[in-house]
């Protein structure tokens, strides 16, 4: 009797090792990475051809293929719309945080009637025919705010809805106490983009979380989930539609910095143009409108070039395009930045001797007080 046998015999399992997959099996196996690196292979030579045609100068002109089979890719939608939620309770009384948690702020009356009114703003917008595909952050006063909305836009205009957590407010650390207008008043001095609340997020942490957003959005045009003739409804807050613009448009932290929130429930347009991309100029949105919000003649004049440029065409004239424009500007912006920096010490010193003083005439009236609290004789 053999030792395996035996071993069997005396009623142990024995583990003869991984099996040998059938001949079939491996041969499957062996043809399924090659089917992967040949799809590979043809999409990127398809982007390439597309790329290079004057015909086909926008992605969602190209088609790759699977075994020789075209996969359909659908178009981009027709625009893209950002909707700031309409008027909160911490839009009237900012102490509400101190007591309610932020993602649980609810719509004012007011906030409501606006809501309704931005859903006849974007239905006159559409085609008769057009859908609406939305993207909502799950705080209560954006969710309130897109359920406003459909009221007057008609629900069966709305062929989707998704909750997107990235596309929340920014974190100002659980709570708020009513130290926070003062760390507001801080943040100026330190750079919006970059100050940190304690217990709480940065706008460059907004921005890292809008990027995988921006990345899923990107996925979602690429493989079906809206048509041609579709807006995309994105319903959030004002920084963070303010990061998504900036992400989108490759904004220098500089130009982020000069941006100013729209109005509650106002609609921010991002128009598909001729040859693919998307830019905030059209018949519905002009130039008056981003310089309300704090757009400089470059950015407007990047706009502008959006209107008639394909995908793969590259603006020459854009900060971030140009090693040369880089090196031309950074002696303006070393200056701009010492001298926010002055200003931030000035305000930081004037700050630090206005409260010594107050302290010293609390001490003094403390001194006082306890003076006439003293036995006498």
């Amino acid at each position: 009797m053999s030792a395996f046998a035996a071993v069997a015999t005396a009623g142990y399992r024995v583990n003869p090792g991984p099996r040998r997959p059938s001949l079939g099996r491996r041969r499957t196996g062996a043809k399924e990475p090659v089917l992967i690196r040949r799809l590979k292979k043809r999409s990127v030579v398809a982007s390439a051809k597309s790329e290079a045609s004057a015909e086909a100068d926008s992605f969602y002109d190209v088609t790759p293929e699977y075994c020789g089979v075209p996969i359909k890719i659908s178009g981009r939608p027709k625009r893209i719309v950002l909707i700031r939620h309409a008027e909160s309770e911490g839009n009237v009384d900012e102490t509400v945080y101190q007591r309610k948690p932020d993602h649980r702020i609810e719509l004012t009356e007011r906030g409501k009637e606006q809501a309704r009114q931005a859903g006849l703003a974007l239905k006159e917008l559409l085609d008769p025919d057009e859908q609406v595909y939305v993207y909502v952050s799950p705080y209560m006063r954006t969710m309130q705010t897109l359920y406003e909305l459909g009221q007057t836009l008609g629900p069966e205009r709305i062929s989707g809805v998704r909750e997107e957590p990235r596309m929340r407010e920014q974190d100002f650390g659980n709570f708020q106490d009513h130290t926070m207008q003062e760390l507001k008043k801080e943040r100026h001095g330190f750079g919006r983009f970059f100050y940190r609340f304690p217990n709480g997020e940065s706008a460059s942490d907004v921005y890292d979380r809008v990027t995988s957003f921006r990345e899923t959005l990107r996925n979602d045009m690429n493989f079906g989930r809206y048509t041609e003739n579709c807006t995309v409804l994105i319903i959030t807050h004002g920084l963070t539609l303010r990061v998504f613009l900036m992400r989108w448009y490759k904004w220098t932290c500089d130009m982020f910095d000069k941006l100013r929130n729209p109005g509650n429930a106002e609609l921010v347009v991002m128009e598909r143009g001729e040859r693919g991309r998307y830019s905030m100029l059209s018949e519905s949105q002009d130039e008056e409108f981003l310089q309300k919000m704090g757009f400089t003649d470059d950015m407007i004049e990047d706009q502008h070039w959006a209107r008639t440029a394909s995908m793969s065409d590259l603006n020459s004239s854009w900060a971030t395009s140009k090693g040369t424009i880089f090196f031309d500007g950074f002696p303006d912006r070393l200056e701009a930045s010492r001298r926010a920096v002055k200003r931030a010490d000035e305000t930081y010193f004037s700050t630090s001797e206005t409260t010594r003083r107050k302290a010293m005439k609390e001490a003094k009236t403390k001194k006082a007080y306890d003076e006439d609290l003293r036995p006498h004789g």
